[in-house]
């Protein structure tokens, strides 16, 4: 808002504007939303130097219909998003391999920080609806990562050997952002998927805002 005016009034009305000054100076120093600006969001997901040398990146680019969630999450448009990214990596391995085998990391990037917050309430909506009867767990005594987030892991049990998957969600200012790891079982723990998303989440944070 412009915070030029002028004051052309007799004496008598001096004390109405002097109670008015401070609600007028308020108004003026109020500046618009700190948002992550759209141009960011291919730098806002996992880069190749985030994961090391034995990761090769096999997808990349913007989210499309195929990566599209269902239920409540299904419009492309959905809560004033504007854009989103992905990256997925993988790793040869075995059942002896500790840590991640498969990374897939995501931003969804909102025209306000209330979009992105709409948007992880839907997020951790299904993931909790996944988890009941299934072989998932709500993580509640997760670290949180951004400004709110949830955790969930999933057992996939197979022969030879079980998979287990670790899913963290958050919010940063006008995002949602996530990573899933996969590995075997027993090789793959919450603070392996916990370091990665902090990587995400620290080029959420060094992304200047507008």
């Amino acid at each position: 808002m412009s915070c030029g005016f002028g004051i052309v009034a007799p004496v008598r009305r001096l004390a109405l504007l002097l109670a008015v000054l401070p609600a007028l100076m308020l108004g003026c120093s109020v500046g618009a939303e700190d948002v992550i600006p759209v141009e960011s969001v291919p730098q806002l997901v996992l880069q190749p130097d985030d994961l090391g040398n034995d990761f090769r990146l096999f997808d990349e680019g913007r989210l499309s219909n195929a990566d599209t969630p269902s239920g409540a999450r299904a419009d492309r448009d959905r809560f004033g998003r504007l854009e989103g990214w992905k990256s997925r990596y993988r790793r040869p391995g075995s059942a002896a391999t500790a840590g991640p085998l498969v990374v897939e990391s995501r931003v969804d990037l909102f025209a306000s920080s209330d979009g992105a917050g709409k948007d992880l309430r839907a997020h951790r909506g299904e993931l909790e609806r996944a988890a009941v009867g299934a072989a998932a767990t709500v993580l509640e005594d997760a670290p949180v990562v951004g400004e709110e987030s949830v955790a969930v892991t999933t057992l996939q049990e197979l022969e030879p050997v079980s998979v287990r998957y670790f899913t963290i969600a958050w919010r940063e200012r006008n995002t949602t952002a996530s990573v899933l790891v996969q590995g075997f079982e027993g090789k793959l723990k919450l603070e392996d998927a916990l370091t990665l998303a902090r990587k995400q989440q620290a080029r959420l944070e060094g992304a200047d805002g507008t």
